[in-house]
């Protein structure tokens, strides 16, 4: 476990000292208030998806005893969670150990490097969780480590227990096809692209989860692939308004996620970066082109 809370600035955003020192997570942390803010609008959209709940409408937990996050940022999900099932033990693991305020007393939150095994008896109990929640983790764990991570998950699951899993694709795509490869929301994917392939992390893991799932022997596996518009442009009234309040979220995740790996990774400058976000911004900003990012 980790309980390091060492921060560092780079280019003006709070990271871990320690996940950059080990190359854990490349993304600034949520005490960060750009990405405290990110996170929190994040929580939002993804409730809103869920029709106003935590987690799939599929998924039959109603009465929990015990449920695992694991990757936690901010506490938005686990402090809700918490809130929503008085009754059940909700522990929440994330590399970067943040407090959080009013912390419910049904609520947990350690420091844990998601590349280890989720193994720990002074964290966790085989055959325990009613639900495991991951969601947006993809910077934080190794491309090999996925199989097993998720095989670490079932072994904590009760019988009957679920697993929830989400991670976009950081694709921005355009439901018009009017992107080229000169577009600057593309020039940014691959530049992270190889960046993060560097770092030995799979930016597409998302596309993975069914088949690994499958291949570690859960049960009732159900893939979605959920395309959120960024900005209004779509006819249908609910998705125009998540396309409305995902327009600013997906600029503010883009540059989180890029900051570190376009610096320190392909040796840009801060300045240059800068410069490739604001086109990509304008891009986010453009409803003609009818823009999209899954997960």
């Amino acid at each position: 476990m980790s309980e390091d809370t060492e921060r560092v600035d780079v280019h003006g955003r709070v990271f871990q000292r320690i996940s950059l020192d080990d190359r854990i997570y490349f993304a600034p942390v949520a005490i960060d208030d750009r990405e405290e803010s990110r996170l929190t609008a994040q929580h939002e959209l993804m409730c809103e998806i869920f029709g106003d709940r935590l987690f799939s409408p599929r998924i039959p937990v109603a009465d929990p005893r015990a449920i695992l996050e694991c990757g936690y940022g901010g506490g938005d999900w686990a402090v809700q969670c918490a809130e929503e099932f008085e009754d059940c033990e909700v522990t929440a693991i994330d590399i970067f150990p943040m407090p959080v305020t009013d912390q419910p007393d049904n609520l947990e939150l350690i420091g844990y490097n998601l590349n280890d095994p989720l193994r720990d008896p002074e964290v966790f109990q085989a055959n325990q969780y009613d639900l495991i929640h991951s969601r947006f983790v993809f910077p934080g764990i190794k491309t090999a480590r996925w199989a097993r991570y998720i095989r670490d998950m079932r072994l904590l699951l009760r019988p009957g227990g679920w697993v929830q899993i989400v991670e976009y694709i950081p694709i921005i795509q355009s439901h018009n096809g009017r992107l080229t490869d000169e577009s600057a929301v593309r020039r940014w994917w691959q530049s992270y692209q190889a960046a993060m392939l560097r770092a030995d992390r799979d930016p597409r893991i998302g596309r993975r989860l069914g088949p690994l799932l499958l291949e570690n022997r859960y049960r009732d596996v159900e893939v979605d692939v959920e395309q959120l518009h960024v900005g209004a442009w779509s006819p249908d009234p609910a998705k125009a308004s998540l396309g409305r309040q995902s327009a600013g979220m997906v600029g503010d995740l883009l540059e989180s996620l890029g900051v570190w790996p376009f610096t320190a990774e392909l040796g840009w400058t801060a300045a240059q970066f800068d410069h490739l976000m604001g086109e990509v911004r304008q891009e986010l900003g453009n409803t003609d082109l009818k823009l999209y990012i899954e997960m």
